[in-house]
């Protein structure tokens, strides 16, 4: 019969009898290391209860029985390559490698939500406490919305800032300094690598960033190699890495990829978000033994998953469940089923224990007294844990004698490499990216080959009379709103579209931002050159402009500059940007604004005072005022129209210095312009620097944490 079931009312007041019995100095339960747990019997009662009705449902489902292949295929079939990895740490000619330990005790996050007069503190994670040792492969399951990324964000020193953060995080017994960034490495659930390098450019270029800069050319690439082998990327390591555009790589040889690039600082601490996560059941559980593998050579990994299969699942060393950010378990893997059985929820045999673990912890929702006996459930099993656990008073894990102190780890977390080597080596990157986009390169070549035409055809022989004037004139704005456009445009994507990639590799103290920064201007400078050279070449000659050779190539250098000031623009705004759509969306409005302060549309006289100094900064001014004076500085012999015998000819322009004064351009030369331009490109630059450095990824604190008072 089922039993009848406690109302959480009844089940609360149960729990605080409990305690009040054990404050009267009841010894009501004992730690899980024995595999016996007994709490007095109202609790107990409780849990029973709850768990009548809970198997009730479980059993009413039909189970899906594993295959005989599926249940033979467990950790007892891997085996670690203790001799790889020896060659990989001989090859890094660093220490050997540190055995870490990572603890941290009543870990709470909490977040504000709701608006400023109603905000109230939303708990993520709830006195979080554990303790990983090397050699172990740690799973963080739970329900979605748990807290499995907060938690492991927070140990690794990648929590987002915005919330608060308390309790307390040691490394070795000792408080997490910024020394602990040069021994662990933290894998993003998103695979973000650059889609148009293969697998071995991707780990070459993290392996010249990352390893010591002392390192022969041979090391590094016997790192590489070995990397490669253990991951299982042998097959694919000449493949692009690809993605929804260009064909590439698998899903799971991608997330091995990932893995990889972080283990070329041959970290002791490996932390990994739902390693698993689009893959299908063969690359999941291709992705896991290599975890595994990491784990059982002597590292520490700790690595959140949803639902993994049993296979997987017995791959655990230790498991870490979590619902609504409370523990509802954390100890071996292998002792679960039986920890969780002593309350009566037995995992039926052929049962996978993750999908009867995640069954058990999760919220229903779908009735009202489903969410109410599903609340209580959860509540009573993680009051039920934190009496039972011993956690903070003695550890599950006898460590005595596998750890190593930090003390010969310099506590500061530094580039590996100087400026030149990250300068050189990201320029390639650049480069490869720019040259290997051939649809996009060729795309822009024709455009630009098609307006030169359109406008000879347009404008060809204009001639010098009093109508070319405007002609001329209007040809020459237009050439600057072109390449204003063109050039803001075709850049203004660049930082957002990397945005993740380069966090990441900030984080990790690849390189400096300065490098990087400058070899992204020196990567687009070739297609910026190749483009001014055709457009010119086509356009000069055909339109009619000033005959003058010397002109020609000034108009060349003129038109060159200001595609490097609108090339500087695009990229400072694509700097502040925080996504592709906001920059592609602020980009043309900027653009707008200093096309209307130009000194086109609008005479500089008639501009209001309060809105002039906008021309200042405007890089099409320079633009416009360097090409106008090329133009018309010092040109004669400009033909006015007939008129009528007894009439005066009235504004003919004869000179191309009248034409000037009419565009109140007198008093400008063309080097006034050309040296405009050049601060703007500076300026424009100035603020895209400063803008990336700005933006850079700001965590959590790494300093141990002050325990919550």
């Amino acid at each position: 019969m089922k039993p009848e079931l406690e109302t959480p009312k009844v089940a609360d007041d149960a729990f605080d009898k409990h305690i009040k019995d054990v404050e009267a100095g009841l010894d009501s339960h004992k730690h899980l290391a024995n595999g016996a747990i007994s709490i007095e019997t109202d609790l107990e009662a409780a849990l029973l209860q709850h768990a009548g009705r809970f198997m009730c449902q479980v059993n009413t489902r039909s189970f899906k029985t594993e295959s005989t292949a599926e249940r033979l295929v467990g950790p007892s079939v891997f085996c670690t390559t203790d001799s790889l990895w020896e060659a990989i740490d001989l090859a890094w000619q660093m220490n050997k490698l540190v055995k870490v330990a990572i603890e941290w005790h009543d870990v709470t996050y909490t977040v504000p939500v709701g608006r400023r007069k109603q905000r109230k503190q939303r708990v993520i994670i709830d006195a979080s406490s554990g303790r990983v040792t090397p050699g172990h492969l740690l799973a963080v399951m739970g329900p979605t919305g748990c807290g499995k990324t907060s938690l492991i964000s927070a140990l690794a020193g990648r929590l987002p800032t915005g919330g608060r953060l308390d309790g307390n995080i040691l490394v070795n017994g000792q408080p997490r300094t910024k020394s602990f960034r040069n021994v662990s490495s933290f894998v993003m659930q998103d695979d973000e690598l650059f889609h148009n390098l293969t697998v071995w450019e991707t780990f070459m270029v993290a392996a010249q960033l990352r390893l010591p800069q002392s390192m022969s050319k041979e090391g590094r690439v016997l790192v590489v190699r070995n990397v490669i082998a253990e991951l299982g990327l042998s097959k694919c390591v000449n493949t692009y890495i690809g993605n929804a555009a260009m064909r590439g790589v698998s899903g799971g040889e991608r997330k091995r990829a990932n893995i990889g690039v972080e283990m070329m600082s041959n970290p002791s601490l490996i932390f990994m978000d739902e390693p698993s996560s689009g893959l299908d059941a063969f690359q999941a559980q291709n992705v896991m033994e290599a975890l595994w593998n990491l784990a059982h050579a002597g590292r520490t990994v700790i690595a959140t998953i949803h639902q993994p299969r049993s296979s997987i699942y017995r791959m655990f060393d230790l498991l870490f469940l979590l619902s609504e950010g409370k523990t509802m378990y954390f100890g071996p893997a292998a002792e679960a089923t039986s920890y969780f059985a002593r309350w009566g929820f037995a995992c039926p045999p052929q049962y996978n224990p993750a999908d009867f673990f995640l069954d058990l912890i999760s919220m229903d929702y779908r009735t009202s007294e489903a969410e109410t006996e599903s609340r209580a459930r959860i509540e009573l099993l993680a009051r039920a844990y934190r009496k039972a656990s011993t956690e903070g008073k003695a550890s599950i894990l006898d460590t005595a004698g596998v750890l190593d102190t930090l003390t010969g780890i310099p506590n500061t977390f530094s580039f590996q490499t100087s400026w030149l080597r990250q300068a050189r080596v990201l320029l390639w990157r650049a480069w490869m990216q720019a040259s290997r986009d051939k649809i996009l390169l060729v795309m822009s070549i024709v455009q630009v080959v098609a307006i030169a035409c359109i406008l000879s055809a347009l404008y060809s022989s204009m001639g010098y009379t009093q109508k070319a004037v405007a002609d001329r004139t209007g040809l020459l704005f237009f050439i600057c709103i072109s390449t204003a456009f063109g050039n803001v445009l075709a850049v203004a994507h660049t930082f957002p579209s990397e945005k993740s990639v380069v966090n990441r590799e900030r984080a990790a103290k690849s390189y400096r931002v300065s490098p990087y920064y400058l070899t992204k201007l020196l990567a687009e400078s070739p297609t910026r050159l190749l483009q001014t050279i055709l457009f010119v070449c086509i356009m000069y000659w055909a339109v009619g402009f000033n005959p003058s050779a010397e002109r020609f190539f000034i108009f060349i250098c003129i038109h060159l500059l200001q595609a490097f000031a609108a090339q500087a623009l695009g990229i400072a705004v694509s700097a502040a940007a925080n996504s592709e759509k906001t920059a592609q969306v602020a980009a043309p409005g900027i653009t707008v604004i200093f096309i209307l302060f130009g000194g086109f549309y609008i005479n500089s006289a008639s501009i209001p005072v309060w809105l002039a100094w906008i021309r200042y900064i405007s890089f099409m001014y320079y633009a416009y005022v360097a090409l106008a004076t090329n133009e018309f500085r010092g040109a004669c012999c400009w033909i006015c129209d007939p008129v009528p015998v007894g009439q005066s000819q009235g504004d003919c322009l004869r000179t191309g210095d009248q034409i000037l004064d009419r565009l109140s351009l007198g008093g400008y030369e063309t080097w006034q312009g050309v040296v405009g331009l050049v601060g703007m490109i500076i300026l424009y630059n100035c603020i895209g620097y400063v803008n990336l450095r700005l933006t850079k990824p700001r965590y959590q604190p790494l300093q141990a944490l002050k325990k919550r008072q």
